[in-house]
């Protein structure tokens, strides 16, 4: 029996030099229609935005090997941003109010993302932020403008894409909502960055691992020195929203918050590493038992392990919706595996799943058995507010057992 999560064809490289890319182009023709439909319009800091971003549009063959391609090598494109003003609902004339129903509809643990169009998860995510507008006077309108922007550098992979960092951050809320917003744990500041970090921990995913730009010598990894190579890419792109013109959200924090808000955010989305998860594991087991509010190392260990287990939290939600997750993922583990024996790299044979019913029920009861089920556990010690997701783990693992016995 099989089941839909084959190979697909490859995606297309980012383009040559001097010849526009398919995602390229597509930010042409925006920037195109932006002008046609809004002359004489266009505000100053919308005007800023775009020359700061692409210099102008007609020298962009020129100006897209400088900005551009130094960070593009074979399916990875660097960061781009644009922005269409009217997208953005909510303005002095049209001002944003916490909507007490879809706030009630966000806490739930099963929400299910993927039935919502993109411009519906933008506008839950403004409810998901609305505490902090009046907390630190944050610019509805820079808001708005700071999630298209993220929304629109997340590639449209199988699982990486603006969905999973939607999902994880929902996830993050919704646990929040139940734990008096975290308030045992972390400050306000520290759950701002939290959720920020969460919904940027995966921008510019290119749907294939650490090893794999690693052994492909991207430049990306040579950058980074072969360390957390994703995770800086993904930390560095968020920072640099956050202090783009016109994105920049965070202007109304102190010079002192606003970098500790950057010290707090680059570990966190560090953290995802799945490399990384026996120290956030063992960080957090050491320094729980004691945890002390007034210690900044304890409340980034809990941070970290908040981040890492949403990341990874697709099993805790009901099976229906962990499955659909968990064919997504193994189509990018099936794609890379493809990829490395293409270009003659070292295969990454735990990733080879296929698309066996039989070995995908393995690899799911596996990945409970060895990394999600003790993971959330451990959680749970301090954090009993997840005991509804730890209980979902336990089904979800039974269901898998069931499949198994077919």
């Amino acid at each position: 029996m099989k089941i839909g999560c084959t190979v697909s064809n490859r995606r297309p490289k980012a383009g040559v030099p001097g010849q526009p890319g398919e995602q390229e182009q597509r930010i042409i023709v925006k920037l195109h229609q932006l002008a046609a439909e809004n002359p004489g319009q266009v505000s100053d800091a919308e005007m800023d935005l775009i020359r700061q971003t692409f210099n102008n549009v007609r020298s962009m063959d020129q100006d897209r090997r400088k900005r551009w391609l130094s960070a593009i090598h074979d399916d990875i494109l660097s960061p781009l941003y644009f922005s269409t003003l009217k997208n953005f609902i909510y303005n002095d004339l049209n001002p944003f109010s916490p909507d007490p129903e879809k706030l009630d509809e966000l806490r739930s643990k099963d929400f299910s993302s993927l039935s919502k169009s993109k411009d519906e998860l933008r506008t839950c995510l403004l409810q998901i932020f609305s505490d902090f507008i009046p907390m630190f006077n944050l610019d509805v309108l820079k808001l708005q403008r700071l999630i298209y922007a993220i929304s629109e550098n997340y590639q449209d992979n199988p699982f990486h894409n603006f969905y999973h960092a939607f999902s994880v951050t929902q996830m993050i809320f919704a646990i929040g909502e139940k734990s008096d917003k975290y308030g045992r744990f972390i400050n306000r500041t520290e759950r701002l960055g939290l959720l920020l970090s969460a919904l940027g921990h995966d921008l510019n995913h290119p749907a294939v691992t650490n090893n794999f730009l690693v052994n492909s010598r991207h430049s990306l990894a040579v950058r980074y020195n072969d360390i957390s190579v994703l995770e800086n890419h993904h930390a560095a792109t968020l920072i640099q929203f956050l202090e783009l013109d016109g994105c920049d959200v965070l202007n109304s924090l102190g010079a002192e918050e606003k970098t500790k808000m950057r010290k707090l955010i680059i570990p966190t989305i560090l953290a995802t590493d799945m490399a990384k998860h026996p120290q956030v594991m063992q960080s957090f087991k050491e320094k729980m038992p004691s945890f002390n509010q007034e210690n900044s190392e304890h409340r980034q260990a809990f941070m970290d392990m908040v981040l890492h287990s949403a990341d990874v939290g697709n099993p805790t939600l009901k099976f229906d919706l962990a499955t659909v997750w968990s064919l997504k993922i193994i189509q990018e583990f099936n794609n890379q595996v493809w990829q490395e024996e293409q270009r003659g790299l070292p295969v990454s044979e735990h990733l080879r799943v296929g698309n066996e019913i039989d070995q995908i029920k393995r690899n799911q009861v596996g990945f409970i058995d060895f990394v999600i089920y003790p993971l959330w556990k451990e959680l749970e010690n301090f954090l009993p507010e997840v005991s509804e997701f730890v209980e979902s783990i336990e089904k979800n693992r039974k269901n898998w057992e069931e499949l198994e016995k077919i």
